[in-house]
């Protein structure tokens, strides 16, 4: 075989052997995405919501602490966005058009039985560390704590005295004296302290979760402010809701269980002020009855005596007056009566001894 023979010979076998391998990894991809998309067609049916967490500025540290976390509560997984396409239109789900117009960008699906906003609500809880960088806004108070470093003493030394943190050199690293704050929030951070912080493995910037949308039973949420719930004042207003329901099947005399000892207790008084303004004498409304009319008939002739005086009607007033003065009588009177009867036991006395005396001699 000629040299220029064998060589375009080799040439097409190796061409052969590329365009095999590429057919071969083509057709092992295609049964890959085929078996994923029929893993999510069997996933999604199992659970009611939907969420898209977008990753395009969330690190992989953090979505590893983020999978961590959300395994509890449902599956996550990262998905390519025309394998979910796929999957939904397969599933035809109600209104599963909104979650394909919200696929952009690299995102993480997060299947669960929690509702919008309870998934909302985890979501706004769930906030990781990282390290900081220069500029970054401080969101809380950083504070440095004291004790050792792990950094040689050397050029480090001169980036702790411009941040005016003071040092030491114990048993060969640099040691912080005491604790100090570095950064009150609000405050930008300058290069030197982003890259202390690094070095000291402290994380200071609060990483959140950016949520594309959540899909829960077919009605759809992008903007996660429509989901904030005040838990105090939904639970006062619920309060307040259960009041108004109590009090309006205790005036309609709806007869449920949890209001009719009140019914009855309502009903049992009404009765007895009808029986007692009509004047009906029972064993329950006599007492009640009878005072009503004296207090009825003390006020008439309270009204008719300053009316006509020339009546002589006793008023409340000079029936108390006179009652009391009658009180202060009594002491004295009982007195009298007390020393008479002394004088007539003491006469008694006397001829009763006069009477034995002649009697017996």
């Amino acid at each position: 075989m000629k040299p220029k023979t064998h060589s375009q010979y080799l040439k097409l076998l190796n061409r052969l052997q590329k365009s095999k391998s590429s057919e071969i990894r083509e057709s092992k991809s295609r049964v890959e995405k085929e078996l994923l998309v029929k893993e999510l067609c069997d996933l999604i049916p199992k659970y009611r919501t939907i969420c898209l967490i977008d990753l395009s500025r969330t690190p992989s540290s953090q979505f590893k602490e983020l999978k961590k976390t959300f395994s509890k509560y449902g599956v996550i997984k990262v998905v390519k966005n025309n394998l979910l396409v796929k999957a939904l239109e397969g599933l035809k789900l109600k209104n599963y058009e909104e979650v394909v117009k919200n696929l952009r960008g690299p995102n993480a699906v997060f299947l669960t039985n929690l509702n919008a906003f309870e998934v909302a609500s985890l979501c706004r809880k769930f906030k990781s560390k990282r390290f900081a960088k220069p500029n970054d806004e401080a969101s809380s108070e950083i504070v440095i704590p004291s004790g050792p470093t792990g950094i040689p003493p050397g050029p480090s030394l001169s980036m702790f005295g411009k941040l005016k943190i003071p040092t030491q050199v114990r048993e060969g690293f640099i040691w912080i004296a005491k604790d100090v704050t570095v950064a009150k929030p609000g405050d930008k951070l300058s290069n030197e302290l982003a890259s202390l912080l690094r070095k000291l493995g402290i994380k200071v910037i609060d990483v959140g979760m950016n949520i594309r949308m959540i899909y829960d039973e077919g009605l759809t949420f992008t903007r996660m402010d429509e989901l904030a719930l005040d838990l105090g004042s939904f639970r006062n207003d619920l309060l307040n809701s259960a009041r108004s329901a109590i009090n309006l099947a205790i005036n309609a005399a709806i007869p449920l269980p949890e209001v009719m000892p009140v019914i009855l207790s309502k009903a049992y008084l009404n009765a007895l002020t009808v029986s007692a303004e009509s004047g009906i004498l029972t064993n329950e409304t006599t007492q009640y009855t009878l005072s009503r009319a004296v207090s009825k008939a003390l006020k008439l002739a309270s009204i008719i005596s300053s009316k006509v005086p020339d009546l002589g009607i006793p008023t409340v007033a000079q029936e108390v007056c006179a009652e009391s003065s009658q009180a202060s009588k009594q002491p004295q009177e009982s007195k009298e009566a007390s020393g008479s009867e002394e004088e007539k036991k003491e006469v008694s006395e006397e001829e009763l001894s006069e009477g034995l005396s002649s009697l017996f001699g």
